[in-house]
């Protein structure tokens, strides 16, 4: 994105003094009280560190009792803040309230403090408008012309998203269907968009990128935000959210987000100021050709009301319109550069448009915003980041992006798959075991199809015959094989099938595709949509448009892998080198999952288990691949985000003669300044498995914590020189290298590891491993936290570890003793060991 940022989630400089004034005296009683409960919720999130500190201040101010104080100090975390907030909500008077606001800025200068000091940041920002917001009546009641309508509305909306269905490929069960109650599980949302220049894939990027954002938002230093606090909550920019962007990856749990949403309101839990929702999907308003209005596209949805649309319409306040999957509408929607300056501001001189007015439907979603039809109505859009640019000038209150699942989400999400749990575990076990596919499980619909896939091999007789997958591909060539065995009709002939529907899917990944109607099965040589096969049936989601049935794959890489088989399969051998070669240079990075599941197709073991659907492997073209691969290896020198992209595709491959070839010869290894997801760490260790020795591994701030030392650990032996720095690592991901540093046959010379968080909580393991070790030379501990507790084991350590010449430990917290006591040792040694050096 050029010329402009988003928003993002940086503390500006606050004269919080000034907004407690304004806080503390500017708002009466009822009002302070209206504001404390607007902001309860992320108050409760802000203050669950902090609440006994608040706690204490407040009973020392004598504002709450001692009983109330020992009750919320008594309890944990989020308990705590909870009980705090509803202390001070039961007093009568505002005192409570006054002092808790006060307390916020007394505590201004400690860190924990800082979500709280993110709410203090936005009451600034909203100045005197924030009167108007605590003042908004959320509860009107509802017009008696309107009730019948409205509950008949709320009725119809309840059955229609009533159900979650789920496709299972275990014997002959075709659908599983659950209450969205009982099988919904809450995503993590954050208030704030995160937007980048591109060129690679959208998944692979926003993968690698997603792993340091999930950590900041469970280690609390990104606020979260729940689907019933969107609209009517303090989130957003203006006196109350109207325009509000919801953004996420293919597969994130967009569209089941909005399904909750609205099933919720429908049964009367949320959002009871909006007395009608009206909920439309992008893809099916691409049917709209010519000009059309709004009032026809809520009545093509939503017939029932045509007596009632008027007076529906009237009550602009009350209304929620909501547009799902922006990315998937094929017309752009381009705003005027004068809505970048204020969000709160109307187009000058812009006409007014009504619900009745003849237009396009780009020209109906930018009017809405604009505030030139249904004025002071709110709007929620849904969109994968790729879409964004298109809002880059609208003017939106609340941006939020869904992260996915939590390691927590993900279990749940297992257990709940198989009704046996015995299974469900095991299934859970086996992906914990493998990095490739635990991370991809952040990702509700890659979760989904690993369930598929896993539940069909784990409750199958042939369990001890076929290994579960392994790789991306492997995953992906054993949920198409249980589909087609499973669903696939006697008629039906499977090569033909598969490849007809492969490249299909290829033409849809070339030219940006993901909606296929008749005429594109026509095109291929499949049955219409009316006559599906049993195949397509469950790789296919239908679509009930307004005015037509449409399909599209249910997840973008099944679409990628069955474009890759057909390719792999089809494609004659000289052929093929031009086909890899033009994808892997597109800009965009379309084709970026393509070529990884091309790569893994030249696996013999990959491709096996599809050998009696689909017929013998193209030896010629295995050979290709392999060559391209090496090609690219060779190319990507230099070229970090190019270079882990090929550890990948060698990873796919799981071909050791491959890997031997590309790796054996490598001495140096540098990813610095890279973030390296957890699935990066475990595919370069891999990789260079078969290298003897690697003279420098640089991961210099890569973003590395203990995870990527559980799979780093097994290599880092080999390296002469490792560079760990500014990666947050702590004592556990210490612990995990000391394992390394053990191995008789360490090689390590050069190790450093500063400013990687370590404490005195790791300076026993440091010092037991490195007094076996004979082949470390330089230590880098400095700008960490060890204190003079650790100084008699550092002591230690220097003593028995013989070979070492320099330990760095500057910018400690040592006191004056302390560092002392390490120099006098220093002096002490040099006597028998020339050249050594305690730095601090």
């Amino acid at each position: 994105m050029k010329g402009r940022d988003w928003p993002q989630l940086l503390i500006k400089p606050v004269n919080y003094a000034a907004v407690a004034s304004r806080v503390l005296d500017g708002f009466s009683d009822l009002q302070l009280r209206r504001l404390t409960m607007l902001y309860c919720q992320r108050l409760e999130d802000a203050t669950a560190e902090v609440a006994c500190a608040v706690a204490f201040s407040l009973y020392a101010k004598t504002v709450i009792s001692k009983l109330e104080y020992e009750q919320i100090t008594g309890a944990d975390g989020d308990k705590a803040s909870q009980l705090l907030l509803k202390t001070v909500l039961s007093k009568e008077d505002a005192k409570a309230a006054r002092a808790m606001w006060q307390s916020f800025t007394d505590f201004r200068e400690n860190n924990a403090f800082l979500k709280v000091k993110r709410i203090l940041q936005e009451i600034d920002d909203k100045g005197d408008s924030l009167h108007k917001e605590i003042n908004w009546a959320p509860d009107e009641v509802i017009q008696d012309c309107l009730v019948a309508i409205h509950r008949q509305h709320q009725a119809i909306l309840k059955e229609r998203n009533a159900t979650l269905a789920l496709t299972s490929f275990h014997g002959w069960t075709l659908e599983k269907t659950f209450p969205l109650d009982k099988h919904f599980t809450e995503l993590l949302i954050i208030p704030s968009l995160r937007y980048q220049e591109q060129v690679q894939h959208e998944l692979l990027a926003r993968g690698r990128e997603h792993v340091e954002w999930r950590k900041q938002t469970l280690r609390r230093e990104l606020e979260k935000v729940r689907h019933h606090e969107i609209f009517g909550t303090s989130f957003g920019k203006c006196t109350r959210c109207l325009y509000a962007v919801i953004s996420g990856v293919a597969g994130i749990g967009k569209t089941t987000l909005v399904q909750k949403i609205v099933h919720d309101w429908a049964v009367g839990k949320i959002y009871g100021q909006f007395h009608f929702l009206f909920q439309f999907k992008f893809r099916e308003l691409n049917i709209y050709q010519d000009r059309t209005s709004l009032k026809q596209i809520i009545l093509d949805s939503y017939p029932y009301l045509e007596k009632d649309l008027k007076k529906v319409l009237a009550n602009t306040n009350r209304i929620l319109l909501i547009f799902d999957g922006l990315d998937e509408f094929r017309e752009p929607i381009i705003f005027p550069d004068i809505q970048a300056k204020s969000p709160n501001s109307q187009s000058k001189g812009a006409s007014h448009l009504y619900p009745e007015s003849w237009c396009s439907i780009p020209d109906i979603i930018r009017a809405l915003f604009q505030g030139q039809m249904l004025p002071d109505c709110s709007v929620l859009v849904t969109t994968r980041p790729t879409a964004l640019e298109s809002l880059q000038m609208a003017p939106v209150h609340l941006y939020a992006e869904i992260l996915g699942f939590s390691d927590a989400q993900i279990k749940d999400y297992f257990l709940k798959f198989n009704s046996d749990t015995k299974v469900s575990l095991e299934m859970l076990t086996y992906v914990e075991d493998n990095a490739i596919l635990y991370t991809m499980c952040y990702n509700p619909s890659y979760c989904w199809v690993i369930c598929s896939s896993l539940e069909a091999t784990f409750t199958s007789p042939r369990v001890r015959d076929w290994s579960p997958p392994k790789t991306i591909t492997q995953l992906y060539a054993n949920y198409i094989h249980n589909i087609l065995k499973n669903h696939s009709r006697e008629a039906e002939e499977p090569r033909q099938l598969l490849l007809k529907t492969g490249e299909m899917a290829y033409m849809g990944v070339a030219e940006k595709v993901i909606v296929f109607g008749d005429h594109h099965f026509h095109r291929y040589g499949l049955q219409p949509s009316n006559f599906l096969s049993g195949f397509l049936m469950q790789i296919l989601q239908k679509e009930n448009s307004l005015k037509d049935v449409v399909y599209s794959f249910f997840h973008l890489t099944v679409q990628e892998f069955l474009a890759a088989l057909a390719k792999f399969f089809q494609t004659p051998t000289p052929k093929l080198s031009q086909l890899l070669d033009e994808t892997s240079t597109s800009r965009d990075g379309r084709y970026e999952i393509f070529l990884q599941f091309m790569a893994g197709l030249s696996c013999p073991a990959t491709t096996a288990q599809l050998k009696d659907l689909i017929g013998e492997v193209p030896q010629g073209n295995v050979c290709k691949v392999v060559d391209w691969i090496k090609e690219r290896f060779e190319s990507a020198q230099g070229h970090k985000i190019q270079l882990l992209n090929t550890l990948h595709y060698l990873f796919e491959a799981q071909n050791k003669a491959l890997v031997q070839e590309t790796m054996g010869q490598v001495r140096q290894v540098d990813f610095s300044f890279q973030v390296m997801s957890p699935v990066d760490c475990y595919v370069l260790a891999v990789v260079l498995g078969p290298c003897q020795q690697l003279q420098n591994l640089h991961l210099f701030n890569c973003s590395i914590e203990s995870w990527g030392m559980k799979s780093l650990k097994s290599v880092l032996h080999k390296c002469v020189t490792v560079r760990l720095s500014q990666n947050r690592l702590g004592d556990q991901g210490v612990k995990l290298l000391c394992e390394a540093l053990r191995k008789p046959d360490c090689q390590m010379q050069t190790l450093e590891l500063w400013m990687v968080n370590l404490t005195d909580g790791c300076v026993e393991d440091l010092a037991s491993a490195l007094s076996t070790n004979v082949s470390i030379r330089d230590l880098n501990l400095r700008d960490n936290a060890f204190t003079d507790h650790s100084v008699p084991t550092f002591l230690h350590l220097v003593e028995n570890c013989s070979g070492l010449l320099t330990i760095d430990l500057c910018n400690n917290p040592f006191s004056g003793v302390g560092c002392q006591k390490l120099k006098l040792f220093e002096e002490k040694l040099r006597r028998t060991r020339h050249g050594l050096k305690i730095k601090v």
